[in-house]
């Protein structure tokens, strides 16, 4: 895949509202400022999370994500004369939120401003040269827009279908994180492909999810604290970061279980965070830095059914925490065993008691953050964070089959995304170190899978 997609040619920008608009009674979202800030830290909450889905065009060379949903039921399904964006509108007005602006900060006023809806053509590469050949520069061209700045007054979501020549399509998203975190940026492109196929009913979006936790006033050294790690998520400095995507297939998998030989039937998730982990320790304990310093796991974990009992399927926000394990001391053990048992430990700790202290306004979250907050600023501990986006998103079939490929083109330092593979057995793991420490991480003899530089 060429560095620079320089054949991309950009249409106009359109502003898509709900059709038809949302009632009266849906007017006014709220934020819960304390669990946002909390859960989701400022210099997150302020970014958009990018999402690319990849397709080839079916046998009919129909492209679906544009046709009148009122017309599958009775006739194959064609481009729609009402416009390109009609089936996405239709979708808004059960996403409602996304079409408003934020307000205040603490709340999105649903005015049906709309959304940023844009086409373009690529014309000097094929969708199996980005498939093979992926890298973040020109994924990125794939997108709406820049998704690590936004301006809290632009809008919520905001749209870009690409053309290839050879007939793929790739649909780049861009959604606010101060409103929906990976779990709910999955739940609007699920939905918005069923309403592709004429099904309307099957993804229905509820907005409860700030009802359940108490509103605070008091977060304000939490949003303090958190503004001092931005520099982890200054993009001034992006050329210091490389990115690169190890593929762990099925073989892959089942030898790091065997390898976790005390853990009973250890996760995809567990066994693959618990090896970077294990890499991410022992690179940095190779150099020349204080060997004392701790090494603390930050796992982002989805609340939506490890409430008791479990919420609705389909709550759209943020519902999601972040756990945290550490190897305090040098001495500690970090064998690869006792990773895996230290990351199932955690999560495992996220269950119905934990999701009802959070519910009853208890301080100990917040602080237990705030620390963790503090120790990053300072230098104190070496950080590396997880965030799991399996399960999300290869179900979204507009109408031509599931996706050929998923891509999340987001990058911070020391930070994991980890997302399925096509066949839902493997894990690729997109890791964004400095360039001095992925040479270390990747120097390893066991690193048995698959791995391509993005970046």
């Amino acid at each position: 895949m060429p560095s620079s997609l320089t054949s991309l040619g950009r249409g106009a920008t359109a502003t898509t509202p709900p059709s038809p608009p949302c009632p009266p009674t849906t007017k006014h979202h709220r934020l819960n400022h304390a669990f946002d800030l909390a859960l989701t830290p400022n210099f997150i909450a302020n970014t958009l999370s990018p999402h690319l889905c990849l397709h080839r065009r079916n046998s009919n060379n129909d492209f679906v994500l544009v046709s009148d949903p009122n017309d599958l039921k009775s006739r194959p399904p064609l481009v729609s004369p009402r416009g390109r964006d009609a089936l996405l509108a239709c979708c808004l007005t059960k996403f409602y939120p996304l079409a408003g602006r934020i307000k205040d900060d603490v709340s999105v006023d649903c005015n049906d401003a709309g959304v940023d809806y844009l086409e373009a053509k690529v014309t000097n590469c094929t969708l199996l040269d980005v498939i093979t050949n992926p890298n973040i520069p020109s994924l990125k061209q794939l997108l709406p827009c820049e998704p690590h700045i936004h301006d809290l007054e632009s809008p919520l979501l905001l749209v870009q279908v690409n053309r290839f020549q050879c007939g793929g399509i790739a649909i780049g998203v861009c959604i606010s994180h101060k409103v929906a975190d990976a779990s709910a940026l999955g739940m609007f492109v699920n939905g918005w492909s069923c309403t592709a196929r004429g099904d309307c009913e099957t993804v229905a979006p509820h907005f409860e999810l700030s009802t359940l936790f108490p509103w605070r006033d008091d977060t304000n050294d939490i949003e303090q604290e958190s503004q001092a790690t931005e520099g982890d998520y200054d993009h001034e400095k992006d050329n210091k970061i490389v990115t690169k995507r190890f593929v762990f297939n099925a073989t892959d998998i089942a030898r790091l279980r065997d390898k976790a030989r005390n853990i009973e039937s250890p996760t995809r998730i567990e066994v693959v965070s618990a090896f970077i982990w294990k890499r991410f320790v022992d690179s940095n304990r190779s150099k020349t830095r204080p060997t004392s310093k701790p090494y603390s796991v930050f796992h982002a974990m989805n609340l939506r059914k490890r409430r008791a009992p479990p919420l609705a399927e389909h709550g759209f926000g943020n519902m999601s925490v972040v756990v945290i394990e550490s190897l305090e001391t040098e001495d500690d053990d970090n064998e690869y065993c006792s990773l895996v048992g230290k990351i199932r430990s955690a999560i495992r700790g996220v269950d119905g008691e934990f999701v009802k202290k959070l519910e009853s306004g208890d301080e100990w979250y917040l602080k237990h953050i705030k620390a963790g907050l503090i120790e990053q600023g300072k230098g104190e501990k070496e950080q590396i964070s997880f965030s799991s986006w399996c399960w999300l998103f290869y179900d979204a079939d507009f109408g031509w089959g599931r996706p050929v490929w998923v891509s999340p083109p987001l990058y911070f330092k020391n930070g994991v995304i980890l997302m399925d593979t096509r066949d839902g057995e493997g894990i690729e793991a997109w890791v964004s170190l400095l360039d001095e420490d992925i040479v270390e991480f990747e120097s390893d003899p066991d690193t048995l899978c698959t791995s391509i530089c993005l970046l």
